[in-house]
């Protein structure tokens, strides 16, 4: 048998839907193995056999985890996006079209991107405290007994009702401020909040740079006006919005553990927690044109 070219994770527990018949025979006539992600901890192993590609099928929470021990090493990211989101893929250009994006992966071209990191963990898009893990924590635990569009409804409701915040101690370079927010994002590099919708893209993934945006501690009333402003593309408009860019940050709690979304899932990560961008960190095979 030929040596396959790279391997090619999927999720066999998140609630996507799973690689067709017709994807798998694709996959393995295109010489790449197939592997759960519960593999993904033989990824360095196969490093040192000589294996250089390794694809996340999936969705952007595939690609996280894929993508952990790829990070400031010779071997390519390839996104094969068959989730909800996609975020990661979309920002790069990668075809939603599954055939089109394995295409991409085997042979497209090869683009050295930035990465972040939070203490020990990378991450790709972004990371968020306050209601969005809340959200989806709730989600992810109505998932298993209800349609997607009532779990979603259900944790939505849910987390309006609780109506979790946090309070930070932020340390960059330049300043320190200590903020108490329901809203709270970094995100490897900068997302264009002019565009109208819900999907805030990256127009580069080469800046160097993290960006953090919060809301100060809101009334509920408030938050949904600051949500209208925002699916209005007229985020910075709104009341109170505060964004920053920024190479490291420290930020501290009297919490011992934050929990925290990276990448759309979720953690406990311990403080002081340290978040750093990772420039030029990561390869990933993206289209040739």
């Amino acid at each position: 048998m030929p040596t396959p070219k790279g391997l090619l994770f999927f999720n066999n527990q998140s609630g996507m839907r799973l690689p067709s018949a017709e994807l798998l025979a694709a996959v393995q006539d295109a010489g790449l193995e197939i592997a759960t992600l519960d593999a993904v901890s033989t990824i360095r192993a196969r490093m040192a056999e000589g294996h250089r590609l390794f694809v996340a099928a999936g969705g952007d929470g595939t690609v996280h985890h894929v993508m952990q021990s790829l990070v400031n090493t010779d071997a390519m990211l390839g996104v094969i996006p068959l989730g909800t989101y996609n975020h990661f893929a979309k920002d790069l250009g990668i075809p939603l079209d599954w055939r089109a994006a394995l295409e991409t992966a085997v042979s497209g071209t090869t683009l050295q991107i930035d990465a972040a990191r939070a203490n020990e963990r990378f991450f790709v898009n972004n990371l968020s405290m306050g209601l969005y893990p809340e959200l989806v924590a709730r989600r992810e635990q109505h998932g298993r007994d209800y349609p997607r569009w009532k779990a979603r409804l259900l944790a939505a409701y849910g987390t309006f009702r609780k109506y979790p915040h946090v309070t930070l101690n932020l340390e960059t370079e330049h300043h320190q401020e200590v903020v108490r927010t329901h809203v709270f994002m970094v995100s490897n590099n900068t997302y264009d909040l002019s565009r109208i919708g819900v999907e805030a893209p990256r127009t580069r993934l080469t800046e160097g740079r993290l960006s953090v945006y919060w809301l100060p501690h809101l009334p509920r009333v408030q938050l949904m006006k600051f949500v209208a402003h925002y699916l209005a593309g007229r985020v910075h408009e709104a009341p109170g919005f505060r964004s920053f860019r920024t190479l490291r940050m420290k930020v501290q709690s009297p919490r011992m553990t934050l929990h925290v979304g990276l990448d759309g899932e979720l953690f406990e990560m311990a403080t002081p927690m340290v978040i750093t961008i990772v420039p030029q960190g990561l390869l990933v095979k993206v289209p040739r044109d």
